[in-house]
């Protein structure tokens, strides 16, 4: 329970600290103005809108949450980095590192006490962001604060963030199977209203690569932060912890990339069949009766049908859907 009260003190002074900056109460005014017009413009304008919100209006919640997920990553960038500058340039750390608080506690409360200044105003907008921008949230302050505990640069690692966060929105995009779209800009998320997503498992893998990516930068900025710990050998259980994270991470990326191709190799293999089989003698159906029965789980059918031959032959192809 103490660690828990250290986490929460830590988050507390660092929410309020936060609630308070101008940079944040920008960010939630132009956030909250913006996403309001957009809807506005896109719905009711007279030359057409957006059709992809009037088409399915649930696509409504998705689209505000790809602005406000893009939004989040940028301004986290600085927040995350900007966090060890000012205490130092505030001399605010002296009154946390005179308490009896480890490495761990103090990070992960400064991490927590940013996360949920935003998670209210994401709580806000839409419920759906919880889930699809945490992990987000979470691996980009972990890869923040453990790009400025090794370059020890507040520009430089501005300039690779901000550089990294460019590459995947304009450049890489939907390449490489969406690997590296960790603010899932491009992943397809639109849901059926009859099957649902269509691409479940490889949303919830997808972002589990980042959860977990995020969760072990987390552990290693812990174990490089540059203060006294609180016990002697708890400094290398986080080592160990980011690597197990890390490697989780790796390998659901490979997991993502080989269910994304399996999946071509399957479609590759309907090709091949259907064109060798192109050109053989068909039917067309020309009346047919189906039976179906539905079960909890499967279906079942019996169909009749009666076909005419458009050539001569002693045997016809009859094609089905796989």
């Amino acid at each position: 329970m103490s660690k828990l009260h250290n986490i929460q003190s830590v988050a507390k002074y660092e929410s309020k600290l936060l609630m308070r900056s101008w940079f944040y109460r920008i960010f939630l005014v132009l956030a909250i103005l913006f996403l309001c017009i957009f809807n506005f413009v896109a719905l009711v304008s007279e030359n057409g809108g957006f059709w992809l919100m009037k088409a399915l209006p649930a696509n409504i919640p998705y689209i505000n949450l790809m602005f406000l997920n893009t939004g989040q990553a940028i301004i986290a960038v600085f927040l995350s980095s900007e966090f060890l500058k000012s205490d130092k340039k505030l001399d605010t750390s002296e009154v946390f590192y005179v308490h009896p608080l480890s490495n761990a506690e103090y990070v992960i409360g400064k991490i927590w006490g940013n996360m949920r200044v935003f998670i209210r105003l994401d709580l806000f907008i839409i419920v759906l962001v919880v889930i699809i921008c945490i992990p987000t949230l979470i691996y980009i302050f972990g890869l923040s604060i453990g790009l400025m505990l090794v370059i020890k640069s507040q520009a430089i690692t501005f300039i690779l963030l901000l550089g990294y966060i460019a590459l995947t929105l304009f450049y890489i995009g939907d390449k490489f199977y969406y690997l590296f779209d960790y603010m899932v800009y491009n992943l397809p998320l639109v849901k059926s209203t009859i099957i649902g997503f269509s691409n479940r498992e490889v949303l919830i893998n997808h972002r589990m690569i980042y959860l977990l990516l995020g969760l072990g930068f987390i552990c290693l900025s812990i174990f490089l932060f540059r203060r006294l710990p609180n016990t002697k050998r708890g400094r290398y259980r986080w080592l160990f912890l980011s690597l197990a994270f890390i490697s989780a991470g790796i390998w659901a990326s490979y997991n993502h990339v080989a269910s994304i191709m399996k999946a071509a190799k399957m479609r590759q293999i309907y090709t091949e069949v259907n064109n060798q089989y192109v050109n053989r003698p068909k039917m067309v159906i020309d009346h047919y009766d189906i039976n179906l029965d539905q079960h909890p789980q499967t279906i079942s059918s019996e169909v009749e049908m009666r076909a005419v031959a458009m050539e001569r032959a002693a045997v016809f192809t009859f094609c089905l859907n796989p």
